[in-house]
């Protein structure tokens, strides 16, 4: 697995896990992501996902590569891509025991204020731990005109 991944979360496909078809659904693939998503925030922010996480997912994109069956173990791979004024982009590797690739996924992340019901400003102490856990610049890449 590439070494400019950060984070990594391993899944056990459960029999549950499986459709009709005998792989992963979709919407399964989907939770995993979930799953590595909320690991990474909590190993690297600290934050307490039960309750009001400040944190709206805005957009997520998932390439699937394979099909995923019940024996299978997935590991993913995950890290910050960048950081704008209120959102976070992550990007997400899936690969199998085997090292197939299973799925590739981006997604953006929104910090929300639930009182206010409205984004916000990323906190700055979570701008200096993802920075120093992905051990580069974070900036947003500018629009080319």
């Amino acid at each position: 697995m590439s070494d400019d991944f950060s984070h990594r979360t391993r899944v056990e496909v459960r029999f549950r896990d499986i459709d009709a078809f005998g792989h992963v659904n979709n919407a399964v693939v989907s939770s995993y992501l979930e799953l590595a998503r909320v690991r990474y925030l909590i190993d690297v922010l600290g934050i307490d996902p039960v309750g009001r996480m400040p944190l709206i997912l805005a957009m997520i994109k998932i390439d699937y590569l394979s099909p995923i069956f019940f024996r299978d173990e997935v590991h993913i791979a995950s890290r910050v891509d960048w950081i704008g004024n209120s959102s976070i982009a992550m990007a997400h590797h899936l690969q199998a025991g085997d090292s197939r690739d299973l799925a590739r996924s981006s997604s953006v992340l929104v910090t929300y204020d639930y009182e206010q019901a409205r984004p916000m400003p990323v906190p700055d102490d979570w701008r200096g731990l993802l920075v120093a856990h992905e051990g580069h610049s974070l900036e947003r890449p500018r629009a080319s005109a």
